[in-house]
């Protein structure tokens, strides 16, 4: 598959998610904030070698939507790295763009049967999207990840459910001045929403997580790893204390990286990441 192609189902996929409410069975859009202070990235490093701890402020845009076939998820982050992670030229923290697309096809609803649940399983899903960001360092990536798979939805409160992918990843990198393709590899992702009660508000244990096995080699021709991604958090609806609803969310999260981005952590200092995170969400 072609990169043009590629970003032309990813403009598809934006149309879609911005389709009129009209068409919808429910949405929920938001803003959010979220900030850390010990984040990593590989071969950031100190003049000992040693990798550096970065502050990132992070606004996220996010549409979620589900319509008579299926739903889809849009997840625009933006990410301003402090100085310890230099955009090119090194005078200001980095700036990265990171959106993420999915569209997941109910095979339940496109067959108008329940023939697709059993056990704990409530639906499979046909899940395709794609991965794209763009990052001013001077590696300067421009990552191209489309994915499809069958999703699994189990039968919880609230949702729960697994993935297993497949996908294949184009890149560039700045420093080799390479494109690079990398080989295609197996994904198990999972996401989560479920809510524990109430303790004054009502809180809800949320997250996501992925498992990406290696992709072969990267633009530095060095073998790539197996990378674990999980960022478990617990957010609060704040504004059900105003008779609001849904509205305002606040919470705490830790996001732990595992060979992050498929570089072998015995190598590569700053492939290891594990950063607790604030977070606010306003859901209009």
């Amino acid at each position: 598959m072609s990169k043009k192609v590629v970003l032309s189902l990813a403009a598809l996929g934006l149309a879609v998610a911005a389709s009129p409410a009209a068409a919808l069975d429910w949405s929920d859009t938001s803003v959010s904030y979220r900030l850390g202070t010990n984040f990593r990235e590989p071969a950031v490093t100190r003049s000992n070698g040693e990798a550096r701890q970065i502050t990132k402020n992070i606004v996220a845009f996010t549409h979620v939507n589900g319509y008579s076939l299926g739903g889809n998820f849009l997840n625009v982050d933006i990410l301003k790295s402090n100085r310890a992670d230099p955009a090119s030229g090194g005078d200001t923290g980095a700036v990265e763009a990171y959106v993420v697309y999915r569209h997941d096809l109910s095979l339940n609803k496109v067959t108008g049967t329940k023939n697709f649940a059993f056990g704990p399983i409530k639906d499979i899903a046909i899940e395709a999207g794609v991965d794209l960001n763009t990052k001013n360092t001077t590696f300067a990536s421009r990552k191209v990840l489309p994915v499809v798979g069958p999703s699994f939805s189990f039968d919880v409160p609230g949702f729960l459910t697994v993935a297993v992918l497949a996908s294949k990843e184009w890149n560039h990198n700045g420093i080799t001045r390479k494109e690079v393709e990398f080989d295609a590899a197996p994904i198990l992702a999972t996401a989560w929403n479920i809510p524990l009660g109430t303790v004054g508000v009502p809180v809800n244990f949320e997250g996501f997580g992925n498992i990406v096995g290696p992709k072969g080699k990267d633009g530095f021709n060095r073998e790539t790893k197996t990378e674990i991604l999980v960022r478990p958090k617990l957010m609060w609806d704040v504004g059900a204390a105003f008779g609001k609803e849904k509205t305002l969310k606040a919470g705490f999260g830790w996001q732990y990286w595992y060979n992050k981005f498929g570089n072998d952590h015995t190598k590569v200092q700053g492939s290891i990441e594990s950063a607790p995170i604030f977070e606010a969400q306003l859901h209009f």
